[in-house]
Parts: C-alpha cells; sequence; structure tokens
C-alpha cells in the first residue's frame, strides 16, 4: 500500500508513507503540504497503481566565489560586514587602521578608544582589530555592552559574555581554540597552582566547575542533587554576581591576559567593549558608579598599576567585601597581558562642570583622557561611491545582475541622498540594488520612491 494515493474525506488526496499498529493507522502525504496519521478505516483508495518517484534534478552547486559573495551580500542587508572578510572590505579606513595596528604593536599601551556617532563605522573598526589580533598572536574575547544584558555595573555578566567570545589561535597548529583549551593548556603547563580559582579545576573534568568559572551560574557557587540533599560545593570561593565584585572580574581577566603572554606564548589578550557610552545608562545612581568603577578597575588592571597587586582594600576602588571577596587583588600579576579596546559615541556622559570660583570641566573617569583615541568622521562621497561599485561588484557575484554605468551612478546618488550613515548606505545600497532586480520593467525613479 505505500505509496499508493488514497482519499480522505477531509483532508484530501494524499500518498500513503508509512503504517503502524498493524496497519490500522496510516501516514499520508496530503495535497495541502501537511502529512498527518489517520486511520485505514477513513481512507478509499483512488487507484491501485503504485506512484512512481520522479527524479528531482540535483541542484547546482555554486563556486566558492560566488556563495562568498551571496554571503557577503546577505550580511550587508543587516548593515553588518562578515567577521572573516572586515579587512577586505574596509574603505576609507587606511589612517585609523594604521594607529589601531601600532596600538596593538606598542607593549606600553593597554588601553585605546574609538568615538563616533551611531552608524559611522565603530563596530566595523572593532571588528578589523579583532582579526587583525587573532591573526597576529592575541587571544581575543568581546562584548556588547547591553544595559540589559550585559551592564557595566553587573561585572560577572560582562565577564561571561567574554568568556563566551573567547578565542585563540594554537601557536603549534593554527587551529581556532576556545576558554577551556586554553586554560587546560595553561593548567597543564603547571601555573595558577595557587589561584583563587583556576586552582580548583586542577585534575578536575566535571563540567559543573567548568560552568561555574565561565560565570554561567547564576549563584555564587554551582549546585549538585547528590541522592537526597543538595551539594552546594561551600569549598569554592563565590563568584558574585554583585555590583562590587569588580575586583572578582578584574583578577581573572588578567589571570587571562598574564597566562596568554607569559606561558601560551601568545601576544596577550585583546578585549573589545563595543557600545561602551552604556556605562552612563542606569536606573538607580548606586548603579551609576559601579558602572564607573568597573570601567576605572578594567583601564588600571590593563594598565599595570601595582597598588592593584595588594589587597583591594589599599585601592582606592570598590570592591567585593563579602567571603573570599577582600582577598582578591585586582591585577593578578605583571604583566596582566591585557589590552581593552573601547567604542563610544562620546565622552560627553564622563564630565561635570564644578563651581570653583569659575566653572572647571573635569572628568569622571581621567584615565579615559589619557587614553589614545579615534574620532571618527563620516566617510566623503568619493569613499562612498567607491563603496558602493563593490557592493555592486558582490551583487553581479551573487545573482549575475549589473545595471549600466549610467544606472550605478543614479542608484549611488538616490542612496547617499537617502541615507546619511555608513550602516544605512550598506543596508540601502542592497535594498536599492533588490528593488532594482525585482522589478526590470519599472523606471528607476519611481522603484526607489
Amino acid at each position: 500500500m505505500l505509496e499508493h494515493e488514497v482519499h480522505h474525506p477531509q483532508y484530501g488526496r494524499g500518498i500513503v508513507k508509512q503504517t503502524r499498529h498493524k496497519g490500522f493507522e496510516i501516514l499520508v502525504a496530503f495535497e495541502d503540504g501537511l502529512t498527518r496519521w489517520v486511520r485505514l478505516d477513513e481512507l478509499t483508495e483512488t487507484g491501485i497503481t503504485q506512484i512512481t518517484k520522479s527524479l528531482v534534478p540535483a541542484p547546482s552547486v555554486l563556486s566558492y566565489e560566488h556563495l562568498k559573495s551571496r554571503r557577503m551580500i546577505e550580511a550587508f542587508r543587516l548593515g553588518i560586514v562578515p567577521y572573516d572578510c572586515v579587512e577586505k572590505f574596509t574603505f576609507g579606513r587606511d589612517s585609523e587602521a594604521k594607529k589601531i595596528m601600532n596600538w596593538l604593536n606598542s607593549p606600553n599601551e593597554s588601553n585605546f578608544l574609538i568615538i563616533g556617532e551611531y552608524g559611522t563605522g565603530k563596530t566595523h573598526l572593532l571588528h578589523y582589530a579583532l582579526g587583525n589580533a587573532l591573526q597576529n598572536g592575541f587571544a581575543i574575547a568581546w562584548v556588547e555592552m547591553d544595559p540589559n544584558e550585559a551592564p557595566f555595573y553587573k561585572p560577572k555578566r560582562v565577564y561571561n559574555h567574554l568568556i563566551k567570545n573567547f578565542k585563540y589561535r594554537d601557536t603549534q597548529t593554527g587551529q581556532l581554540k576556545g576558554f577551556r583549551d586554553f586554560l587546560k593548556c595553561a593548567l597543564a603547563a603547571g601555573v595558577f597552582q595557587n589561584h583563587i580559582y583556576f586552582k580548583y579545576l586542577i585534575k578536575r573534568k566535571d563540567e559543573i566547575f567548568w560552568e561555574w568559572v565561565e560565570g554561567s551560574e547564576s549563584s555564587l557557587r554551582p549546585r549538585k542533587w547528590i541522592e537526597n540533599y543538595w551539594d552546594y560545593y561551600q569549598f569554592l570561593p563565590g563568584l558574585y554576581d554583585y555590583s562590587t565584585a569588580a575586583n572578582i572580574y578584574c583578577y581573572l581577566l588578567s589571570s587571562l591576559g598574564w597566562a596568554a603572554k607569559q606561558v601560551l606564548g601568545l601576544q596577550g589578550l585583546l578585549l573589545v567593549f563595543d557600545e561602551a557610552e552604556t556605562v552612563s545608562i542606569t536606573k538607580y545612581s548606586y548603579q551609576d558608579g559601579k558602572a564607573k568603577n568597573f570601567l576605572k578597575g578594567l583601564i588600571r588592571t590593563a594598565s599595570n598599576d601595582k597598588n592593584l597587586l595588594e589587597e583591594p582594600m589599599k585601592s582606592d576602588l570598590d570592591y567585593c567585601g563579602t567571603g573570599e571577596g577582600p582577598n582578591v587583588p585586582f591585577l593578578y600579576k605583571i604583566p596582566s597581558g591585557l589590552k581593552l579596546l573601547f567604542a563610544f559615541t562620546s565622552l560627553d556622559w564622563n564630565y561635570e562642570y564644578i563651581w570653583d570660583r569659575s566653572y572647571r570641566k573635569v572628568p569622571k573617569i581621567r584615565e579615559l583622557e589619557r587614553m589614545p583615541k579615534i574620532d571618527l568622521e563620516p566617510l566623503p562621497d568619493d569613499t562612498l561611491k567607491e563603496v558602493f561599485e563593490h557592493i555592486c561588484l558582490l551583487y553581479n557575484s551573487s545573482y549575475d545582475f549589473l545595471e549600466e554605468d549610467l544606472t550605478v551612478d543614479k542608484l549611488f546618488r538616490e542612496v547617499n541622498t537617502q541615507s546619511g550613515r555608513t550602516r544605512l548606505f550598506v543596508k540601502g545600497s542592497v535594498e536599492a540594488l533588490d528593488l532594482v532586480r525585482f522589478n526590470p520593467e519599472k523606471d528607476l525613479d519611481k522603484v526607489l520612491q
């Protein structure tokens, strides 16, 4: 009966695919596109001829270049560039790219700022830095500072996001690996024997310990149900979710940076913080203070501030005063091995005016003033034209569609007039090409209205 055509009074015609319960129930693929189990006595056969399967031609295999172009175009629809294509799709930023590379190669500079309005290409430059750092022997990690998911006043969440995005290339094999492989290599080299946290992973393979040290646990310690009771692993030091716990997570991150540079033979650990201006987006005043405290702690830790090697109470920073917290310094060892790259829309939030016979503009975080930085300006029209032409070539490679030069020029003028920002320009370019491709009979002006 398999592959026979049958009829059901409610669902219509279909093809028998399978039976069960000694043939009492039949799996039928109906013409409405749904496959259902129905009772045998509800069906009538429309014919006894077995349906022959027609051979469906295999889909054409896309070439690598064709597939790569299509992948880039799909990313452009979102206003982004694929991570591994950033270097080839960077236009008009030679000076900025050179500054970033010089900073990465400088052993004396630990922190760097990229400042620019939304849509000017900050995230693109961050990805450029990440790709080049990974290629040049750095471990990397990044976090998008979402005020709901990973705000600065929640150090544990920021740490957890960084660990999830942690990557490095093995110096021997060139293989791309993550946090667990990194820490296993460091532990196998015999370091971290006296580390406040990492020492508990030596010779332990239980998943629960890894989730704990990655900051994945919502509680300060893991817990496990053993027979008739919960084991809370009280021997472990707590990984607190407190806004004051900046010292704990600076300590952990500097431990990774130190191991990258001193143990695994890497150049260090690059940490990237996108949308860092959210440091000023808080609901309560205490959150604002703790957010800026964590930011200051990160900056000073990366800068190898010797005062942070001691107990945190001797620093002028807030720290976790619960459990093991008062014994955890901000900085594990010198060198920290850390390089921190921040993207801000502006630094206006960092200043306040104080009256002292006259109003003075005073920074809240003085360390930010001393950092090297890039002030991103919008790309000029000539560069945008180059970007648009490159998008057209990729679009042609993806869809075998390319308008005449006159149409391309007209398209560019229209997109450039309506976009205003680099990200919107890239998205608008692909959308405009789509509209032209799908409406070949219409006048260009009407298509783009």
